[in-house]
């Protein structure tokens, strides 16, 4: 029994998660659970991947195939499993992978799917799917494992209380503020052993309103769809909610011009530039300037990221 009287702490808050399963304090912790829990011995990740995960494979001391991805970010590798303990890992890449899950999970059967891009899709496609609240909203940590995987009573619940530092003067302080902090609480991430979700986390997304969310991000991504995607070298069709991926063949110019502009377009997976991922994979990751498009922002800031972009074009790219 806690004690009694003295003073408040948070009040507890009425809701639901989005996602119903198991919930880690992080991605990488969701990835270590199921490698604990099913036993894995052997996985085939993609080049194509924040190092982070493959970190947590080899902590696991489990055994890592490295896949290549082609220009549509699927497996563009001969890749046979045979046996229960041996996954693949697919990342839905920006959530541009998002029809053409299913047959990946018949082709290979034993997958993980790291829906990180994706938050919204509901179809788990009958296989392991890995959700992180923490990409998509302003929280302190919180990931969900959906699948058919049974909970560990062993398992300690994390904390959140060093990860609020940041998020509180980046808040308070401002962005510029922000940076050290958010760095030193990253290094939590690397440093945590596996835990549930936090108390805190678990609470507070409960009074999250995810489809007001959702609708502010589908309609930001629309504007930017409608204004760009004729500088887009990909066509892209499907409704995306993580970030908008302008495909160009001059991305590191690009994103040094937006940052200029205080426009902060974050580049993902520069780790790959120094692995064995082949030069179609490395120019990939160089040239996907990924445009924010989330809840913080309405059509007056999608209105300024377009023409910025629409700017460069014109007067940098002569």
């Amino acid at each position: 029994m806690e004690d009694i009287g003295c003073h408040f702490k948070l009040e507890p808050l009425k809701g639901n998660l989005y996602h119903q399963g198991v919930n880690l304090s992080s991605g990488r912790n969701a990835l270590r659970y199921i490698l604990r829990i099913n036993n894995i011995k052997k996985i085939y990740l993609p080049y194509f991947l924040c190092e982070s995960l493959s970190d947590v494979s080899k902590k696991e001391l489990v055994e890592i195939i490295y896949y290549h991805v082609d220009s549509n970010l699927l497996p563009n590798d001969n890749i046979k499993i045979t046996s229960s303990d041996t996954y693949i890992y697919i990342v839905n890449y920006f959530g541009l992978l998002r029809d053409l899950l299913p047959d990946l999970v018949s082709r290979y059967h034993n997958v993980i799917i790291d829906n990180t891009h994706d938050f919204y899709n509901e179809n788990n496609y009958n296989t392991l799917t890995i959700y992180n609240y923490r990409k998509y909203f302003g929280i302190p940590d919180g990931a969900t494992i959906v699948g058919d995987i049974k909970k560990d009573t062993n398992i300690l619940i994390g904390k959140s209380a060093n990860k609020l530092d940041e998020m509180i003067k980046r808040d308070e302080l401002g962005q510029y503020y922000h940076y050290k902090t958010f760095y030193d609480a990253d290094k939590y991430y690397e440093l945590e052993d596996l835990t549930y979700m936090s108390n805190f986390t678990y609470n507070y997304l409960k009074a999250i309103d995810y489809e007001d969310i959702l609708n502010k991000r589908l309609n930001n991504y629309k504007y930017l769809q409608e204004h760009l995607q004729d500088y887009n070298e990909k066509h892209l069709e499907d409704n995306l909610t993580y970030m908008y991926p302008l495909y160009t063949n001059n991305g590191e110019d690009l994103r040094r011009y937006l940052q200029e502009n205080n426009i902060y377009s974050q580049w993902h997976w520069p780790n790959i530039v120094d692995s064995n991922a082949d030069i179609a994979e490395i120019n990939l990751s160089k040239n996907i300037v990924c445009l924010p498009i989330d809840q913080r922002y309405d059509e007056e800031v999608m209105n300024h990221i377009a023409n910025t972009v629409k700017n460069y074009y014109r007067t940098r790219k002569k």
